[in-house]
């Protein structure tokens, strides 16, 4: 699966694009979170990662804009998968452990639909990691009714016509062998089979950890587990967002360097995304469509 994704982006830019992204070789476009936002401002990414709602339509798009993408991708063989962020919703502007009051009030008033507001302090600990919060206010989706609201959730986006799903921050929600059905009841409750299916896994180095998770999904993460054919890699075209050293470590990569190590991220891996900024036009390279016509003709 090769997969595009420009953010933060309005679907109907998207739109003017999918003939192109055809042509290039992709099999499917991510769109931006569509999520209601505490800020609708398109202008900064990290503010698509705040919702205060299981609804749709927001900056990025309507609830109709999506119907409409979802109609033109199918019917030029793009599938067309949603970034779902059902982890945590928005925070309160001082304390960002408490939901913003902008949260839906039947998920904000109900204490049991939250974690315990800490902070996890060490990610190498998996009960600190799917038990308490990345400085935003945690879901406590192991509470039965959070996640049928999650599931009504994703099964309104297949009605729209999304065939799969970026399940953002992943790596928190725990898993059956800890004591969790999360991921194999979401999954099973879904109302289409077959879809394209990853979480966010990211600096997950224990491999046993790695590779429960690709039971359910496959998986975009820093390392990989046993079977590499379920890892999911990308490139991020000019990382200007992050200044940290390990997620933007693409800042001060040349345009050759971010094509060619993604031309060889398809030579070895079945699965791969494209991060591109807006009126970032590397994607076009014709490097990018040699590279996936190669791998589909080695792969006959």
């Amino acid at each position: 699966m090769r997969i595009v994704y420009s953010f933060p982006e309005h679907i109907k830019e998207t739109e003017k694009k999918l003939k192109q992204i055809k042509e290039q070789g992709f099999d499917a476009i991510q769109i931006s979170p569509i999520e209601p936002l505490k800020e609708e401002d398109s202008s900064i990414w990290w503010k698509a990662y705040q919702p205060i709602s299981f609804k749709i339509g927001n900056v990025y798009g309507s609830k109709e804009d999506l119907i409409r993408l979802c109609r033109k991708c199918e019917k030029i063989g793009l599938r067309i998968f949603a970034d779902a962020i059902i982890n945590h919703m928005a925070s309160d502007n001082n304390n960002p452990l408490i939901p913003h009051e902008k949260v839906d009030p039947v998920l904000r008033n109900n204490p049991a639909y939250w974690k315990e507001k800490v902070n996890v302090t060490d990610w190498h600990n998996r009960y600190d990691v799917i038990h308490h919060c990345m400085n935003l206010p945690g879901l406590n989706v192991y509470n039965k009714e959070v996640e049928d609201k999650i599931v009504s959730f994703l099964n309104e986006l297949i009605d729209c016509g999304v065939t799969g799903f970026r399940f953002d921050a992943a790596k928190s929600i725990g898993l059956p062998s800890e004591g969790y059905r999360f991921w194999p009841n979401i999954i099973y409750r879904l109302k289409k089979y077959g879809m394209y299916l990853y979480g966010e896994v990211i600096f997950e180095e224990n491999p046993q950890i790695i590779d429960e998770y690709t039971e359910y999904m496959y998986v975009l993460g820093n390392y990989d587990g046993t079977n590499r054919s379920k890892m999911v890699k990308c490139i991020e075209t000019h990382d200007t967002y992050l200044s940290e050293d390990s997620l933007g470590y693409s800042k001060f990569w040349s345009t050759d360097k971010v094509i060619n190590d993604y031309c060889n991220l398809v030579q070895y891996y079945d699965n791969t995304l494209f991060y591109i900024r807006p009126n970032d036009s590397l994607w076009l390279d014709g490097r990018i469509k040699a590279s996936h016509e190669l791998t589909r003709v080695r792969r006959k």
